[in-house]
């Protein structure tokens, strides 16, 4: 009896997980189908199979990530390790150079991810068809709200975030990956 009882639980734990996983493989394909359905920016020389090649918003916005990483300001993937990174957000030429640099080479997510319209479907209209009334991602649109009425992410946002967030989901995380992307372009970009 013991066992069956057991085996009930792994097998709804490993039923959860498969619906987790398919709501956000859903809100994945929605960012990109809807980013690619506006159209998309590209430099002028770019190939046609690099276009094809780049459409996925997420892996793009990892792209950014491992190159934190790489550079050594993102020492892990974890909520220490974003919560250090973010502890000098505010230092007026923090990441200056390498956002820069950063730029320089992947011109997708500063063309394509920072405009209104894609913040609106990343924080509003793909949660809502993808997650319907998922507790889990109520953060995102909490989120939407606070960075809405301050411009942008800022360290105080992106530090509340950073303690809801579960880190085991890939698109949690790099939706804060995004944010700090975006704290970044308002500060160096645009003022």
């Amino acid at each position: 009896m013991k066992l069956l009882i057991a085996l009930s639980i792994i097998l709804t734990f490993f039923s959860c997980n498969d619906d987790w996983d398919e709501l956000e493989s859903e809100y994945q394909k929605c960012i990109n189908d809807k980013t690619f359905n506006r159209g998309i920016l590209y430099p002028l020389n770019t190939l046609e199979s690099d276009l094809e090649k780049s459409v996925s918003v997420f892996d793009s916005i990892k792209k950014f990530e491992h190159y934190l990483n790489k550079k050594g300001h993102l020492s892990e993937f974890s909520k220490n390790g974003y919560l250090s990174l973010i502890s000098e957000i505010d230092q007026a030429d923090y990441l200056e150079k390498e956002f820069e640099e950063f730029n320089s080479s992947h011109y997708f997510i500063e063309n394509n991810l920072m405009t209104v319209l894609f913040f609106e479907e990343l924080f509003y209209g793909c949660v809502m068809s993808s997650f319907k009334d998922q507790i889990h991602y109520n953060f995102i649109l909490e989120t939407k709200d606070k960075v809405q009425l301050n411009s942008y992410p800022n360290r105080k946002i992106l530090t509340e975030l950073i303690d809801k967030i579960d880190f085991k989901s890939e698109t949690q995380r790099l939706i804060v990956t995004y944010l700090i992307y975006s704290n970044l372009y308002w500060k160096y970009e645009m003022e």
